[in-house]
């Protein structure tokens, strides 16, 4: 037999199998999404028949969001699906900033903070940022407990977290290649991410502490000025909230 056919018939069989693979990971995952919605009183989307399944809802009084997101690489390689998870707080900070780790970490780099700062709470990595557009307001916000609140859930194997505030607004995302097609597994996220936000969110009087540091550390050719949060886009938070990704 000609060795290019034998090459194009173990092409097509190894496109074939992967093709059948993939569809049978979908469908465990909307399976499981549907039987995981019912449980906790979300809401499902199964849409068409090849696309990915959609949660959302409210879980112990927070917005929950589950879907799948399509991260395009910088070098032309075809794109990468993964499992994102959003939770939108209640409260945010009187600036915009970002804390964020793996592939979101580029993310937050052309958003272009000016301020930066790393905590040291133990268990933080060098490869995680936190940025914001006034450090004295971000390290006022993140003390240790919430710290470790994030490096608790970065250190989630393959998880991408981020931390984001802006136009009034605070929501955590977690990305995660596992199609979580366990209701159990899909559950364990869930609730950690809440548990996460729970600490996350500011306590009461909160808002007036930080409102008093704004503008402390803020310098631009030895003036001081006060925060601004134009400069981050308001439809970095559309359904889901838009985030560009890049493979890192």
């Amino acid at each position: 037999m000609n060795i290019y056919i034998l090459i194009w018939v173990a092409l097509s069989v190894f496109l074939l199998g992967f093709w059948f693979w993939s569809n049978w990971v979908l469908y465990k995952q909307k399976q499981s999404w549907k039987l995981y919605a019912r449980k906790r009183k979300l809401r499902y989307r199964s849409g068409r028949i090849f696309d990915s399944p959609e949660l959302s809802g409210t879980f112990q009084d927070f917005e929950v969001l589950c879907f799948t997101a399509q991260h395009d690489a910088e070098d032309g390689r075809p794109g990468r699906s993964l499992t994102s998870i959003e939770v939108t707080l209640h409260s945010s900070l009187p600036v915009s900033g970002a804390i964020a780790s793996g592939g979101m970490v580029k993310l937050v780099e052309e958003l272009h903070f000016q301020a930066e700062f790393r905590p040291e709470t133990p268990g933080w990595d060098n490869s995680y940022i936190v940025r914001s557009r006034d450090s004295a307001v971000m390290k006022a916000y993140l003390t240790d407990r919430r710290a470790q609140a994030l490096v608790k859930l970065m250190k989630i194997k393959n998880a991408w977290i981020i931390l984001f505030f802006t136009g009034g607004r605070g929501l955590l995302r977690i990305d995660t290649p596992d199609p979580l097609h366990d209701p159990k597994q899909l559950d364990d996220i869930v609730k950690k991410m809440v548990e996460a936000a729970k600490v996350l969110e500011l306590e009461k009087g909160e808002t007036n502490r930080l409102n008093a540091v704004v503008g402390r550390d803020i310098e631009r050719g030895g003036e001081r000025v006060l925060p601004s949060v134009i400069e981050t886009p308001e439809k970095i938070f559309e359904e889901p909230i838009g985030l560009s990704l890049e493979d890192d």
